[in-house]
């Protein structure tokens, strides 16, 4: 799951001269968009999907509710409403850090890495310096700015509708569609269904199909959509759009890669555009089913997301406004676990099964020691991603956005309507997100106990994976990097028959 903040986070620019509370734009009639003349940046280009948006090879750009194209005007405000929704969750995660008077140096290195979402003002004041007092001034001051847009944008149905609580275990309504076309639709679920046949022939992949299952007991996937990802990400689940993305190029080079190598140049050129790419593939079910046993961990670890999605309210909070929106890390390490514990199954199950290199990788990191493989997972995303943060964190920073919400001055019945109507909506919204954060680290905690099992397990199960690796290698140089590695893992198994067999082979291997 990709951090919206991060993308969203490079339109801020495109807003900071709105800061001062714009009014919504109207609905007034001018000429279409053309996204390629605004010289958006890829990031920028991805902040607009995540939210549904189109890029059209001609120009356009098109609204994920309407499906039709937006005017100048209406584009114009989309990049307004996303840098400022970008801003605004800077500057409470930035409140949230200023707590203290005195911040700690690990609080400054956070403050830094907010310093590019930020409004112009605070940003030059985190670059002067500024003592915490007036830091906290400035970030208050904006906040009431920018929430002063937000609420005039808000009507009072979208409050009585947006005080309602979140409807769990069904997959729900989706805004935005994550449709534009028939083509696209019918690739999803295809998509779909190669994922449902490639995770359904194994025991931990059918355990998290069936945490998706529906009223008839068969598994209901998010949508699949096929987009392009600035990052390269394989796939990702994006929880506005309550969707799982999966990269264009990504899908290309695994059609292509199928393909024998004298016709790949010729594939490669006739599927260069995305339309092209999703025709090709809505007819040849087979690339479908390559691409999904090539990406099996990946697509476990993203469907992980999708079930804490329909499992807990705190996404769709997020994604309607009700929380400040977050890359949960806490989420993130059940999903890297899960993943790992789908590739353990895999290789008990069959020592040859073909998983990535890097999945590998990763499952004997967290088997040499799985406390500090979460560190580093940790780490890394909180590295990336000014709104990677636990559940914790997110709880703190709504109780500062409800304790402003109560100070805000109500003078006339319909301010004091909409004010009780907010309040209802994010003191809900708190209880939700701290009764997740209770459930997910007890969830955590036997997820972890799995883990251990799993880790105990992880030399002697590689071992035999990289010794029949070997066994099947193309070259001796493959040979010989594979009987490497499975000494490697025979050794830390500690299992002297299996390191003496190992042993065996390579005194044959010329």
């Amino acid at each position: 799951m990709r951090s919206l903040l991060l993308a969203a986070a490079l339109l801020a620019p495109v807003a900071r001269a709105q800061t001062g509370a714009p009014a919504p734009a109207a609905a007034a009639a001018s000429a279409s968009a053309d996204w390629r003349r605004a010289d958006l940046s890829a990031a920028q280009k991805d902040a607009l999907a995540a939210s549904g948006y189109r890029l059209e090879a001609d120009g356009r750009v098109l609204d994920p509710t309407t499906l039709g194209a937006l005017s100048s005007d209406e584009f114009s405000s989309a990049l307004t409403r996303l840098g400022l929704g970008a801003q605004q969750s800077a500057l409470e995660r930035l409140r949230l850090l200023l707590a203290k008077d005195d911040p700690t140096p690990a609080d400054r290195a956070a403050i830094a890495a907010l310093r590019g979402s930020l409004p112009d003002d605070v940003a030059k004041a985190v670059d002067a310096g500024a003592a915490a007092a007036d830091l906290r001034a400035l970030a208050d001051r904006d906040l009431s700015r920018i929430a002063a847009y937000f609420d005039a944008a808000r009507s009072p149905q979208q409050r009585v509708l947006d005080a309602a609580p979140v409807a769990l275990g069904a997959p729900g309504p989706r805004t935005p569609l994550p449709y534009f076309d028939p083509a696209e639709r019918a690739l999803g679920d295809s998509l779909r269904a190669a994922a449902v046949r490639t995770l359904g022939r194994d025991p931990v992949g059918r355990e998290v199909l069936a945490r998706l299952n529906g009223p008839d007991g068969k598994p209901v996937l998010p949508p699949i959509v096929v987009e392009n990802s600035p990052d390269g990400a394989a796939a990702d689940y994006n929880y506005a759009r309550r969707a799982l993305v999966v990269d264009v190029e990504t899908l290309r080079a695994s059609i292509v890669g199928g393909a024998p190598a004298p016709q790949r140049a010729a594939l490669r050129a006739k599927l260069s555009s995305r339309s092209d790419l999703i025709s090709y593939a809505d007819s040849h079910p087979d690339s479908l089913a390559a691409f999904a046993a090539q990406n099996d961990a990946l697509l476990a670890h993203e469907l992980t997301h999708a079930w804490q999605d329909r499992r807990d309210p705190v996404m769709q909070e997020m994604a309607r406004g009700a929380l400040p929106p977050a890359l949960i890390i806490d989420d993130e390490v059940e999903a890297w676990t899960v993943k790992n514990l789908y590739v353990a199954s895999r290789l008990k199950n069959d020592p040859r099964a073909s998983l990535d290199p890097n999945e590998l990788a990763d499952f004997a990191s967290m088997a040499a020691g799985r406390a500090a493989w979460q560190f580093e997972l940790q780490q890394r995303y909180q590295a990336a991603a000014p709104d990677a943060m636990n559940l914790g964190t997110v709880a703190d920073m709504q109780a500062l956005r409800v304790a402003r919400t109560r100070a805000r001055t109500a003078s006339t019945a319909d301010e004091q309507a909409s004010k009780s109507l907010d309040l209802l909506m994010q003191t809900r919204a708190q209880r939700e997100v701290q009764s997740a954060r209770t459930a997910q680290e007890a969830r955590l905690t036997a997820l972890g106990r799995d883990a251990d099992a799993a880790s105990a397990q992880a030399p002697r199960l590689l071992a035999e994976h990289f010794l029949a690796a070997a066994d099947d290698a193309a070259n001796p140089t493959e040979r010989a990097a594979n009987l490497q590695q499975a000494e490697r893992f025979a050794r830390a198994s500690g299992d002297a028959g299996l390191l003496a067999r190992v042993q065996a082979r390579q005194r044959k291997t010329p």
